[in-house]
């Protein structure tokens, strides 16, 4: 058999691997995701710690320094390696991402694949040339995994897809970016085009083939949602209202979907938010008027319902292909923040069926920064479809809805999220997998937010992980990545993760 799949081997390997394959024509009907895979023989670390590391940190403190730290003061024992990403971004010594007790203080980078990639693995795609020109020829895989392998630590590639900083720095990204309601080319590229989709499929070929004596598993996120929330303002990487690509409008069709009435009823809400922008109530008031809008343009919901479908599609098919290549190794999820702050994106990113494609769950549970994080969602919420009223006024009835029970609206950004918000989106997470994946919370260590918010302390992290652990996780991640990090905080976790597992085994 070739080294490379041919259309009809991948097909036939992702279905046999639980990938999603086929998509009923009905605009009601839910994504055809095929049977779970037996997932008795992932290979799944107990105590599972992990942690994100970008790839300057192992050119400027050294692999031995950040693996030291790691395993030493934070009782890491599984590397969440970026081998892919274009946000790129040394910390610096003031400003509101302040540079901790380590690290080097910079600018921005460019960012790309920081490994050698063969492109035999992109045949299939006009996006070919994507290697990082930072730091020469370091390659993070052949560097850093040998080394954590000798302390006995895994190593996984941490294949991060936020992409509003690709457009420039990729050749013929024009070709796969989404268009918007208005086809205008966005900064972001569209999961319904098969460039961008052997794009995504060649990246875990050539990691996962390319490099498999070295790479343990798999962590694959992608920070994205559709077109209503976009609008609304949760989409934390993508601006617009989109896509209408050619590719998109044809799957549309496939469902019996009304293009030209979807894009009719997409830019009467772009008006309504327009109006809410500018105070211009209209008669019913702002909600009476998105829910009218709905009403007669049902079009709007199935074209969100097109996207997230479509991202369903790619991360199954993503994860048939690994287990196609190495059914041991784990292969499991990024969950962005915004599901635990929107209900309506949290109806959309369903457990249960995410669960049927995946090994493990890793949570954006980051409850310190969650506290203004949730206010300024709950800012565009007023700004929007509920700009009847203020925060203030549908906060309690907002904390029932999503039952959460946290500080006062103008308290959140100097309180954060309590260490219960961590516990209860871990047993959420738990009970809507059906326990059938790992789950892996987020424990937040100085993810950064403005000065004038709340900042970490060592008595939070201790307390997230002790409520994550309460409340069943199977692992967690220190968040997000190891150069936010202070050093006592770090060592704090560790030292909290140690009488964790030493009390779990007496």
């Amino acid at each position: 058999m070739s080294s490379l799949f041919d259309r009809r081997d991948f097909l036939r390997l992702c279905s046999a691997s639980a990938a999603f394959l086929t998509r009923a024509a009905h605009p009601q009907s839910k994504p055809a995701v095929a049977p779970p895979v037996n997932k008795s023989g992932v290979k799944n670390r107990k105590n599972f710690v992990a942690l994100q590391v970008k790839p300057f940190s192992w050119v400027d403190e050294g692999v031995d320094q950040v693996l030291d730290n790691l395993q030493q003061k934070g009782n890491v024992n599984t590397i969440f390696a970026y081998t892919f990403d274009y946000e790129e971004t040394r910390l610096n010594k003031s400003g509101e991402a302040i540079l901790p007790d380590h690290g080097v203080s910079g600018g921005p980078l460019i960012g790309g694949a920081f490994y050698d990639y063969d492109p035999k693995y992109f045949q299939g795609t006009v996006l070919k040339d994507f290697r990082s020109r930072d730091f020469g020829k370091f390659d993070v895989i052949a560097e850093v995994a040998p080394k954590a392998k000798a302390r006995g630590m895994d190593f996984f590639a941490w294949d991060y897809n936020n992409a509003a900083i690709m457009a420039p720095n990729i050749p013929n990204f024009a070709e796969v970016a989404e268009i918007d309601v208005y086809g205008r080319p966005t900064t972001s590229p569209c999961f319904n085009n098969p460039d961008y989709r052997a794009f995504l499929t060649g990246k875990i070929e050539s990691q996962l083939r390319g490099y498999a004596g070295l790479v343990d598993g798999l962590s694959w996120g992608c920070e994205r949602m559709g077109p209503i929330h976009n609008m609304i303002g949760g989409g934390w990487s993508t601006k617009g209202i989109s896509c209408f690509c050619r590719y998109c409008q044809q799957k549309a069709r496939d469902r019996g979907v009304s293009v030209e009435r979807a894009k009719t009823g997409y830019r009467k809400l772009d008006q309504l938010f327009t109006a809410a922008a500018h105070d211009q109530r209209p008669a019913d008031g702002y909600f009476v008027a998105f829910w009218r809008l709905l009403l007669q343009n049902p079009e709007i919901l199935s074209w969100e319902t097109l996207w997230t479908d479509s991202y369903h599609e790619v991360r199954s098919e993503l994860y048939g292909t690994g287990k196609a290549l190495a059914p041991e190794k784990p292969f499991g999820f990024h969950i962005q923040q915004n599901m635990t702050f929107s209900p309506f994106y949290r109806a959309e990113e369903d457990f249960s069926e995410t669960a049927r494609y995946s090994d493990f769950l890793k949570l954006a549970s980051y409850n310190n920064s969650g506290g203004p994080r949730m206010a300024a969602f709950l800012d565009r919420l007023s700004a929007t479809i509920f700009h009847d009223a203020t925060p203030e006024d549908f906060l309690p009835f907002y904390y029932k809805i999503m039952n959460y029970q946290e500080a006062p609206y103008d308290q959140l950004h100097l309180t954060g999220l309590s260490a219960d918000y961590v516990a209860r989106e871990t047993k959420r997470a738990i009970a809507g997998s059906r326990g059938e994946v790992m789950i892996y919370p987020g424990i937040d260590i100085d993810v950064p937010t403005k000065s004038t918010d709340h900042r970490t302390k060592p008595d939070d992290v201790r307390q997230a992980i002790r409520d994550a652990f309460g409340a069943g996780a199977n692992g967690v991640v220190l968040s997000t990545r190891y150069e936010e990090m202070w050093l006592a905080n770090l060592s704090a976790a560790g030292d909290e993760l140690r009488s964790v597992f030493a009390h779990s085994t007496t």
